[in-house]
């Protein structure tokens, strides 16, 4: 073969060979540019694609909570003395609602709450709403804070100082916690973490708590009791019918009036009956004050029931059964006397969100929430 074809034909081996190797090289560099050029929006795309979805509020709370409150606000808009009980929030209370909506009524779906530390100095509690959100003033209010910084914690905003944080899971969910329970709460919401749900002791506790005849109650409630719990409740000399219970569960049905039960569980079953002895002898006493009597509000006292129910194969420790129920007609009349208290008293700052509506009345909303003993 001549030299000339000899060395064309090398040139030409030698051309292919490069455009082998650079095809890879192109084809990475295309990778890359296409990640620079899209990066965020598919790692926020994928971050999205795990999430749970934000209807129940308690499943994400983090684990470790000592105490949870479940609250169903929907169901308590049609109930109509719904009102005249928030009225009678402290103005400060009313003023915090302001901080998250108009009102509270009409634009909260759910609430969920959960508290840790509970009888020590440093009690942490981390608040879930759910509804027809303006954040506006709780984030600004939280930028006006010394000291505070505005992050971004998995695609998702948060503003914090070294005490609080807070974060808007979508439209209609926000979180205020501190700034570890927060950023728990997200990586729950993506799908990183389990929450509360997968704490049994908390659940067992909370299933402890009395059912609806018609679906579940509308505010549900579960509490652990620690050690520094019980001596905090002992010393203040509160409640001392609890200082041998395990945990307590509460639930408040509403209809034609209100039917509140409690559940407390007890290591032994003279334990909870002499917590029952407790009970009565306390209500007894109450009802037969003078002021009570005068007043006639040993009437609202007398309804309490309490009983010791044993261990079963259902009930794996003794318990106290605690039921409550007050009819519309004596909500009604309560719910007065104690608008008519609240007037008598000195005045307190004036309220920051003021509420409206029509003066309650004892009309029964579709559905009977009466409670069942389990």
């Amino acid at each position: 073969m001549p030299r000339v074809a000899v060395v064309r034909q090398a040139k030409l081996m030698n051309m292919r060979w490069f455009l082998r190797g650079l095809g890879p090289v192109l084809g990475l560099l295309g990778l890359l540019a296409g990640g620079v050029g899209c990066g965020p929006r598919a790692i926020r795309g994928d971050l999205e694609h795990h999430n749970i979805s934000d209807e129940d509020l308690l499943a994400l709370l983090p684990q470790g909570q000592e105490a949870v409150v479940d609250i169903d606000v929907a169901a308590l808009r049609s109930w109509p003395p719904s009102r005249s009980l928030l009225d009678l929030l402290p103005g400060s209370a009313r003023a915090k609602l302001g901080e998250l909506v108009a009102d509270p009524l009409a634009d909260i779906d759910s609430v969920g709450l959960g508290f840790q530390g509970l009888g020590t100095s440093g009690v942490e509690a981390t608040l879930l709403v759910r509804g027809r959100l303006h954040s506006s003033k709780l984030w600004q209010s939280m930028q006006a804070r010394p000291a505070r910084r505005e992050v971004t914690y998995h695609g998702i905003a948060i503003v914090e100082d070294s005490t609080q944080a807070v974060a808007r899971l979508t439209e209609q969910t926000l979180v205020v916690g501190s700034r570890l329970q927060v950023r728990q709460i997200i990586d729950i919401f993506r799908g990183v973490d389990h929450g509360v749900r997968k704490q049994s002791s908390l659940m067992t506790a909370l299933a402890m708590a009395p059912s609806g005849k018609s679906g579940r109650p509308p505010i549900l409630a579960a509490v652990l009791l620690s050690a520094d719990l019980h001596h905090r409740l002992h010393d203040a000399g509160m409640l001392r019918v609890l200082d041998e219970a395990q945990a307590v569960a509460l639930a408040m049905a509403v209809g034609d009036g209100f039917d509140i039960g409690v559940v407390a569980s007890y290591p032994m079953l003279a334990i909870a009956g002499d917590a029952v002895a407790q009970i009565k002898a306390q209500a007894a006493e109450l009802a037969g004050r003078p002021l009570a009597k005068l007043l006639s509000l040993d009437r609202f006292v007398m309804p309490l029931v309490a009983v010791a129910v044993p261990k079963s194969p259902k009930r794996p420790t003794p318990e106290l059964h605690l039921a409550y129920r007050l009819p519309g007609d004596d909500l009604t009349d309560l719910l007065r006397r104690l608008s008519e208290l609240k007037r008598a008293l000195p005045a307190s700052p004036p309220d920051a969100v003021p509420t409206t509506g029509a003066p309650t009345d004892s009309a029964t909303p579709p559905g009977d929430r009466t409670l069942q003993r389990k």
